[in-house]
């Protein structure tokens, strides 16, 4: 059996933790700001719930820098990419699915920019589509994201499979879309009674492995 599989980016295909975790190190060290401030930087950051131009706001604030917020975002979106990277495991994964003749997107809730980290990831060679919110002008959790995605591949939405780390907008949205779901844990616990996913995973490879052998 084949057909789709969707994926979200951050945090699902690549490591947006390490690689903020990275800028943010560096981003501290240029500005001469104590390293100690790293911890509030991330606990701002909210794991990229937060908005980039709420987040230089808060960072503003507390060190006085005399940047815009615009100039500040740009250079964030700029400078974060070189801490992006392809990863082996992943995209072996997703080869194989491949391979066994599934189609492969991304589905993500960002701007255009987040083609950077696509290409920097090295997911290019191996995705079928991808659609950023920030482009087509829908985001998760609305079903038209994942038809959007599904008619880009060529195949049928129904059948297919949702892979992401947020529990509302990747797997309930899936779910509402007819989708199996498939849940990056990250060291965390399921604990939503309303609705479960079809699996729990570690990485991409457990992922990859218990679709083609369910």
């Amino acid at each position: 059996m084949s057909g789709l599989v969707l994926f979200d980016l951050d945090n699902t295909l690549v490591n947006r933790e390490r690689a903020f975790l990275l800028w943010a190190q560096q981003f501290l060290a240029e500005r001469n700001l104590d390293a100690t401030d790293l911890d509030w930087v991330v606990a701002v950051d909210a794991d990229g719930k937060q908005s980039r131009a709420a987040f230089f706001q808060a960072l503003r604030a507390r060190f006085g820098f005399g940047d815009s917020d615009e100039a500040l975002i740009a250079a964030y979106l700029k400078d974060v990419q070189a801490f992006y990277e392809p990863e082996p495991p992943t995209l072996d994964a997703l080869e194989a699915l491949r391979y066994a003749g599934w189609k492969l997107a991304v589905v993500t809730n960002g701007p255009a920019t987040q083609m950077d980290k696509i290409r920097a990831a090295g997911l290019d060679k191996v995705l079928d589509a991808w659609c950023m919110s920030g482009v087509i002008g829908v985001a998760k959790p609305e079903k038209a994201v994942f038809e959007e995605a599904a008619r880009r591949c060529g195949v049928p939405l129904d059948g297919g499979w949702m892979v992401g780390d947020t529990p509302e907008i990747d797997i309930l949205g899936g779910k509402r879309a007819g989708m199996r779901t498939a849940w990056m844990a990250r060291k965390r616990t399921w604990s939503i009674t309303e609705y479960a996913p079809d699996l729990v995973a570690s990485d991409i490879a457990e992922v990859s492995k218990r679709i083609l052998n369910p």
